[in-house]
């Protein structure tokens, strides 16, 4: 006789037996998901990627100036930790507002026209975008072109390599090749303005302190000759002592001012040569396969979505039946 009060040997179920039996609702869902995959995959247009591989300045240049394998190497060490070879420096300058910037005033070979107003005039948006710029805050053009150009335009570098590679993304291959090829160039000319400039200002530091050097060097001299010409007769132990410190002084200025002489003829050779940044390990080419949209993985993430929510519909459903069922208020 029952007391109201549910029963503990209740039937066991399965959730594999219970996904089974719905087969045909997983095969309804995987319809839909690749269709909805391929619609979706349709309405983005095709992306082509040209890349540009570059590695960082060799040393032929300090060896040229005199210095031997490991002063070149010290010295280029120091300029690493200053931020001048590093392959980040580079990636951080692909990635600022003022390259894209001075990208967009790139030609396009072929159609008369700059990168700013090709983009404008012939970049399409996949349909989903159309509809969301509707709705999306308005911005000025110009800022929604340089944000194009910062995302069509990516680089990436390797600290253990010492390499960046340069990638350019556009609809039309030949296109996405000529800007990889211009970023390269462009990077290329900012960091010769940037060495140019510091080979300048290293010049600058190395006179004034040149400068400095012979004011020590020339005080040192005179103190000494002052000295020696007061004391021609030196006998007593504090006179030599005094003298003895006045030729260490003399002689410790004229080191010094040897020196700063050899580092200001070393950074007036680098003003006179042609900054070297960087060495182009790969050139661009055009791509003849389009690198998007990624049919496949639209594929994998909507039928992954699909399973994941038809087994959540159908364990759901199952559970809802047996909490009925074995209901003691049934």
């Amino acid at each position: 006789m029952s007391d109201g009060t549910p029963s503990n040997n209740q039937p066991t179920w399965s959730a594999w037996d219970t996904c089974r039996q719905h087969w045909r609702a997983y095969a309804i869902a995987a319809a839909t998901a690749i269709a909805l995959a391929l619609i979706v995959s349709a309405g983005i247009p095709r992306t082509y990627s040209a890349q540009v591989k570059v590695s960082n300045e060799n040393k032929e240049t300090d060896l040229l100036i005199g210095l031997n394998n490991f002063a070149s190497w010290a010295k280029s060490a120091m300029n690493d930790q200053k931020g001048l070879r590093l392959p980040e420096v580079y990636a951080h300058l692909v990635g600022g507002t003022d390259f894209a910037d001075a990208l967009s005033h790139v030609r396009i070979e072929g159609r008369s026209t700059d990168y700013y107003h090709y983009l404008r005039d012939n970049h399409r948006l996949s349909w989903w975008e159309q509809i969301g710029a509707l709705f999306a805050d308005s911005i000025g053009e110009r800022e929604r072109i340089l944000a194009l150009i910062h995302d069509n335009v990516r680089s990436k570098s390797s600290s253990k390599y010492g390499t960046i590679v340069i990638q350019a993304t556009d609809q039309d291959p030949v296109v996405a090749a000529l800007i990889a090829d211009s970023a390269c160039q462009l990077l290329q000319k900012q960091m010769a303005d940037y060495a140019h400039d510091r080979a300048f200002r290293d010049l600058e530091q190395a006179s004034a302190k040149a400068d400095e050097a012979l004011q020590r060097f020339e005080a040192a001299r005179d103190a000494y000759n002052r000295f020696r010409d007061a004391n021609n007769d030196i006998h007593s132990p504090r006179a030599a002592s005094m003298e003895k410190h006045l030729q260490d002084e003399y002689a410790k200025a004229f080191d010094f001012y040897n020196k700063t002489m050899e580092q200001y003829r070393r950074a007036e050779a680098l003003t006179g040569k042609t900054p070297q940044t960087f060495a182009v390990l790969r050139r661009a080419t055009v791509p003849l396969e389009a690198t998007g949209p990624a049919t496949v993985g639209y594929v994998l993430a909507f039928l992954f979505i699909a399973l994941v929510f038809t087994t959540w519909w159908v364990l759901l459903r199952r559970t809802l039946s047996e909490k009925a069922l074995h209901s003691p208020w049934t």
